[in-house]
């Protein structure tokens, strides 16, 4: 016989016992489903980490005692904060033994009736002359620092370049926009740190509220480290040389995530086993039933020429057609549900997210699929051994 009546009457039977299939398809779509947004979703923390790591361009965070957990949020996820500190903590760390570099940052948490975000966002006012953060993307996409009144923000706030911003009773130009990063820098805005100040001085007479921060104060310290300092031994010395700080470093970071991660991860692998061997014995009774009600079928089909291999190879590419539509909806419906809630699972579990590549997301649909297909076709290669074993006459007389 020839392919396109394998396919056809494959296609057929299928058609026949719409249920059937239907519970099929959706028990491997629940597999699929689950193990690709699954798998999306910590293949995107990691590279929002990448990516986030990168952009932040320091080795540690000096934040004020106390402030640890806040300082991360902002980091990861850009929950707004405020948090003050003398500016005598920068010259400290300076002097450091260890440090190559050390640039001051302000963080204040905006206003909520802000027109460019959806809630709060995270001013940060940096030093210009000591950055090492923004000035390299100003350097390479402006080929200028910043003016007075300038801004560049992140790319979940909501204006254009050449557009203004708000806050606090004062317009701000927006000189740029950073590339997504997944992390707290994408609902954030950087100013010069002399505008910050300006802004909150300002504040108290030009917004409804006042921005409660004096000149000289800073929240943050970051640092790059000299080459060949080990980054343990120099937290260690900044906290004793410098009393009153806590130290992030992105060691801690990453760490942070991944613990956050870790219980989720552990039961995506426990339900997503059970769901995959529910799978496969599903589809093994399911089609050892189908062998048993299509004995006559198959009689009928060895009687009128076909071989066993013939049908061997139908038994299988019902399953494969099966499993192939299971895995391909799976794909769909878990794919447009971390999309769709994934601003809802990232913050209840304080993770970053970027979403990946298209070829990494091309690549992880093949996998999947493959996989569901695979499933399937292993699934069925008892009950398709089973009926191609069938002799003609008996398989009519006992299906009858």
């Amino acid at each position: 016989m020839k392919r396109l009546g394998l396919l056809y009457l494959a296609a057929q039977n299928l058609r026949r016992k719409p249920f059937r299939s239907f519970v099929t398809i959706a028990i491997v779509g629940l597999a699929s489903g689950t193990l690709f947004s699954a798998t999306l979703l910590i293949g995107s923390v990691d590279r929002s980490l990448e990516v986030g790591m990168e952009r932040l361009g320091a080795d540690l965070l000096v934040v004020p005692e106390g402030y640890q957990e806040s300082g991360q949020a902002a980091l990861i996820t850009g929950a707004p904060t405020s948090f003050y500190m003398s500016r005598s903590v920068l010259d400290q760390v300076k002097a450091t033994p260890g440090v190559e570099q050390a640039s001051a940052q302000l963080f204040i948490e905006s206003l909520l009736s802000v027109p460019c975000c959806t809630g709060r966002a995270q001013l940060v006012g940096y030093d210009p002359d000591t950055d090492f953060v923004i000035t390299p993307w100003l350097v390479d996409n402006l080929n200028r620092p910043l003016e007075k009144d300038e801004v560049v923000i992140g790319s979940l706030i909501l204006a254009n370049k050449g557009e203004q911003v708000h806050f606090f009773g004062q317009n701000f130009n927006v000189a740029g926009v950073l590339d997504a990063t997944g992390m707290g820098a994408d609902e954030s805005v950087f100013m010069r740190i002399d505008d910050a100040y300006q802004m909150a001085a300002d504040s108290s007479f030009q917004a409804e509220e006042a921005i409660d921060v004096r000149p000289g104060q800073i929240s943050s310290v970051l640092v790059k480290m000299a080459p060949g300092t080990n980054i343990d031994q120099l937290s260690q010395r900044i906290k004793t040389n410098v009393p009153g700080t806590m130290i992030i470093t992105a060691n801690e970071l990453s760490r942070s995530v991944t613990d956050r991660l870790s219980g989720f991860t552990r039961g995506f692998i426990a339900i997503d086993a059970i769901v995959w061997v529910m799978s496969l014995l599903t589809i093994a009774a399911i089609f050892s039933m189908i062998v048993n009600e299509r004995q006559r079928e198959i009689g009928l089909l060895r009687a009128m020429g076909g071989s066993r291999r013939f049908v061997f190879r139908l038994m299988l590419t019902e399953a494969v057609f099966l499993t192939a539509a299971g895995g391909l909806a799976g794909i769909f419906i878990g794919g447009a549900g971390l999309f769709i809630f994934k601003a809802v699972i990232t913050t209840s579990l304080g993770i970053p997210y970027l979403w990946p590549p298209l070829l990494t997301f091309v690549k992880l649909t093949v996998i999947t699929l493959l996989l569901a297909i695979a499933t399937g076709a292993a699934a069925s290669l008892y009950p398709a051994y089973s009926s191609s074993r069938l002799e003609p006459y008996a398989a009519i007389r006992q299906g009858e």
